[in-house]
């Protein structure tokens, strides 16, 4: 069936969405040439790439202060990487989502490991997005992440209650504070709190980390339900200052 499945559907490269021979590796050799790592030289907080290596924190989070702990990307959000992004929330390759999360733990496992977090959450999209796309692309990653890693995925900790439009005119303190209004905690969260077994420590994954108000919005409120620690994965990160 799986061979059939592979003559149907061709498999892509998850760069460039060629396609690939059955049995060659999962991104094309020469596209993986062209993504760029975040590296060692990172913040300290949220994981953007920093020109000094030895500065602890990037200019952005040396200037306020964030309610989640310590995050990690996997690469650059640029070029053939930009692309691919677009391919896979917008135009319906879901399953890029397993190579993301491999590409994550391949940078990133062991620290991933050392955080010792009790659950994956994903960051949730609105409804109304979600019957566009079929699928919220968070939780594709979230749910390779929470598998390899021997993890419980609470798909329903946070829910996305109100839509909400590009806010690029407002400033990042306004994009957290309207997030926040349109965040609430979703079932599974009320089910631990029931059972006195909210988490702990959780990682909290998306896509893209560009402002980080999305992130900031959710950790704030995984915060107000009881979560003490939070840690951030995302696929890639913006490597200016906004």
């Amino acid at each position: 069936m799986g061979r059939l499945l592979d003559l149907l559907y061709p498999p892509r490269c998850p760069v460039c969405d060629g396609i690939r021979p059955v049995g060659e590796p999962v991104c094309h050799p020469e596209c993986r040439k062209k993504l760029t790592p975040v590296g060692d030289a990172a913040c300290m907080r949220c994981g953007k790439p920093v020109a000094d290596d030895s500065a602890e924190l990037c200019y952005d989070c040396a200037g306020r202060e964030s309610a989640f702990s310590r995050g990690v990307s996997a690469y650059v959000y640029e070029g053939e990487l930009r692309e691919s992004m677009v391919r896979f929330k917008f135009r319906g390759r879901a399953e890029y989502g397993t190579w993301y999360a491999q590409e994550i733990l391949r940078s990133h496992r062991e620290t991933l490991a050392k955080w010792r977090a009790d659950a994956v959450i994903p960051v949730p999209i609105h409804r109304k997005k979600f019957r566009e796309r079929g699928y919220n692309q968070a939780e594709l990653v979230a749910d390779e992440l929470a598998g390899e890693l021997g993890l419980p995925l609470y798909r329903d900790y946070l829910r996305r209650n109100r839509y909400t439009v590009p806010q690029k005119e407002l400033s990042n303190r306004e994009r957290v504070r309207n997030l926040m209004r349109a965040m609430e905690p979703g079932s599974d969260a009320a089910m631990l709190a029931e059972r006195k077994m909210t988490p702990e420590r959780v990682i909290l994954v998306d896509d893209i980390y560009t402002t980080g108000s999305t992130l900031e919005a959710c950790s704030r409120v995984l915060k107000a339900a009881g979560v003490a620690g939070i840690f951030i994965v995302t696929v890639c990160i913006g490597s200016g200052y906004t």
